[in-house]
């Protein structure tokens, strides 16, 4: 067996498809099936059921899979081995991340990295509930790297780095009654209907946690998801919003100050399984530094 069959084994695993992890991994389903086949042969026993509609772990593969996981991780701890910053980094980074990044210029970040260390891969992937299951992932080891949208202090565990920090505003209608004040309260806001991101997106859990604080409720219209698009709903009267501060002009839409002290925090994170690998500090160093100044 080769650690790239067990990797396959691993991801289909996690993903209970074949489906899925070939698209996480970028790979042909084909190639992912035979590398599992292969290792199957190896090993003489099963370590998947296959059917129709999903793939569930026998119970040979469900012994295999912690151990084929620190097997994975041991691999990127040795290949991590010696320290010298001169030496050639490799491996592969699994890099969780979230749409509306502009300003934080991710892909030039990421070239720059890979000028510097070429044979080492990156793989980016975003997921269906945003923060929430990137933090997910993270802690269970599917992920390496993330850039998660929760308040430092709920991420300890994976040694979060501060990026940003920027308030909440209201973002309004042009013909919005509340257009008229300086200052507008979420409370004010809840007979309205609202434009947001889908539950677990890290924006969304905040200002849903805020209000459950306040024992407001209040009825989201329109899901989106991506960030950057909740402006031009608001902009066709389909509701108001409660987002970061947007780190762009914004036109045809009203922003309006919060008179209630709510942040966002955009935070760099590592997982635990992966921390110890030289290539993964690397990455968070490019990833750090020379941030522009939060809004």
């Amino acid at each position: 067996m080769d650690t790239r069959q067990l990797e396959y084994f691993v991801t289909v695993a996690q993903e209970r498809s074949f489906t899925q992890a070939a698209a996480r991994l970028n790979a042909v389903q084909s190639t992912v099936s035979a590398g599992v086949a292969a290792l199957e042969k190896d090993l003489r026993y099963a370590v998947l059921t296959r059917s129709t509609r999903r793939v569930e772990l026998t119970p040979q593969g469900a012994a295999l899979l912690p151990v084929a996981e620190r097997i994975l991780a041991d691999e990127r701890v040795i290949r991590s081995i010696g320290g010298d910053r001169g030496m050639t980094l490799r491996g592969r980074i699994r890099i969780g991340t979230l749409t509306s990044l502009e300003w934080l210029d991710l892909p030039g970040r990421l070239g720059a990295f890979h000028r510097r260390h070429p044979d080492v891969k990156l793989s980016l992937a975003q997921r269906p509930r945003g923060s929430s299951d990137i933090a997910r992932d993270l802690r269970a080891g599917r992920l390496d790297v993330g850039l998660v949208g929760f308040d430092a202090t709920e991420l300890e565990d994976l040694a979060p780095i501060v990026l940003q920090d920027t308030p909440f505003v209201a973002m309004l209608p042009p013909a919005h009654p509340a257009t008229t004040d300086s200052i507008v309260s979420i409370s004010s806001l809840a007979r309205d209907a609202f434009v947001d991101v889908p539950t677990g997106f890290g924006n969304r859990t905040m200002v849903d946690r805020f209000l459950a604080t306040q024992g407001v409720r209040r009825s989201v219209l329109v899901e989106v998801p991506d960030l950057t698009t909740v402006p031009d709903y608001v902009r066709a009267g389909l509701g108001v919003a409660v987002v970061p501060r947007p780190s762009v002009e914004t036109r045809g839409v009203v922003i309006r100050e919060l008179a209630e002290p709510l942040r966002w925090q955009l935070c760099l994170v590592s997982s635990p399984k992966a921390r110890d690998s030289e290539a993964v500090q690397e990455l968070l160093r490019v990833l750090g530094e020379r941030l522009p100044k939060p809004r």
